[in-house]
């Protein structure tokens, strides 16, 4: 695997949720109107993501906690590592971008997620570093809408939605200042 496309994957699309950048736009695709429209309703939604990305046999975590118009990231070890908090961006463009950049999306099946039932979902998108499109399976609760998985090649994000708080604020670092 290369692992270019894995570092904007689909659906950071709102932890960042419809956050990936194309610079190989093509036509909106019809059969995407209702998969776009599922993704992009988590925004105003708490949610705690768990990413792991694999490169050959190097594995990274991630994790990213989106609580009140605020995302925070952590990357690798939860003991050590510190959050970063960003005000979560304006989805419009994002969502605007993911009808150009995403298609082929179609049902494949049902499947359960930690006791609930999710309709699968295939589509494929570009990036700016992948313009081939990349195969991506989402996993979409059929009762309350919410994305429970996203993966890819070398790319397995998981959403919890139950007692998502924000982190203390011990553990937020703020960002540097650009000079």
């Amino acid at each position: 695997m290369s692992g270019k496309h894995a570092r904007f994957p689909h659906a950071l699309i709102l932890a960042m949720p419809l956050v990936f950048a194309a610079a190989h736009a093509t036509a909106q695709d019809s059969s995407c109107t209702r998969y776009i429209e599922l993704t992009a309703r988590m925004s105003d939604r708490p949610y705690r993501a768990l990413q792991t990305i694999t490169m050959g046999s190097q594995k990274m975590q991630s994790e990213a906690i989106h609580v009140d118009g605020t995302l925070y990231t952590r990357q690798g070890d939860a003991k050590t590592g510190k959050w970063m908090a960003t005000p979560v961006p304006d989805l419009k463009a994002s969502i605007e971008l993911a009808r150009k950049t995403t298609s082929k999306c179609a049902v494949s099946g049902t499947e359960m997620i930690d006791g609930v039932t999710t309709q699968v979902w295939i589509s494929y998108a570009t990036t700016p570093f992948e313009p081939k499109p990349v195969q991506w399976k989402t996993w979409i609760g059929t009762g309350d809408g919410r994305i429970y998985r996203q993966a890819s090649e070398g790319f397995d994000q998981r959403y919890v939605y139950s007692n998502v708080t924000a982190p203390p604020a011990s553990e937020i670092v703020q960002p540097r200042k650009k000079k």
